[in-house]
């Protein structure tokens, strides 16, 4: 893991244990602790296989080319630190996923309930991003 990477993901587990906090000083309610982020997929982000494609701290890419996955069950997070507004699309193999347009530290999501195995392309789906090369490959198995 890259030192700017640990940064953002340690700015992350600090933003939502500080909201785990709050929720619970708020009398949060009856909630279950599912993930409340929306995205394309439908559904939550409870179960399934979890793999994040966060966005670069700068310019339009993110922090990593390629990703891996298992068959079956998966989510994809992409959290955005930057002020620019981007997204996480998949497409490939029939899939044709987009979770929302997100900044300033939020996380798009998408839920798949049931990827195969094969090869997909991420991107940003904003208009013109994927162009400027904000994009990479998911290899599933």
């Amino acid at each position: 893991m890259t030192y700017q990477r640990s940064i953002i993901r340690g700015r992350w587990i600090a933003g939502a244990a500080v909201m785990a906090l709050l929720a619970g000083a708020c009398g949060g309610g009856g909630s279950s602790g599912g993930d409340t982020s929306s995205g394309g997929g439908g559904g939550g982000a409870s179960g399934g296989q979890v793999v994040e494609i966060d966005v670069a701290s700068g310019g339009f890419a993110y922090a990593e080319t390629t990703a891996t996955a298992t068959a079956g069950h998966v989510v994809i997070k992409s959290m955005n630190p930057q002020g620019t507004g981007h997204d996480i699309s998949l497409k490939g193999n029939g899939i044709d996923e987009h979770g929302d347009v997100v900044q300033d530290g939020g996380v798009s999501t998408i839920d798949i309930s049931d990827l195969k195995a094969g090869t997909y392309t991420f991107y940003c789906s904003v208009p013109g991003h994927e162009a400027a090369g904000m994009k990479g490959t998911l290899t599933v198995s």
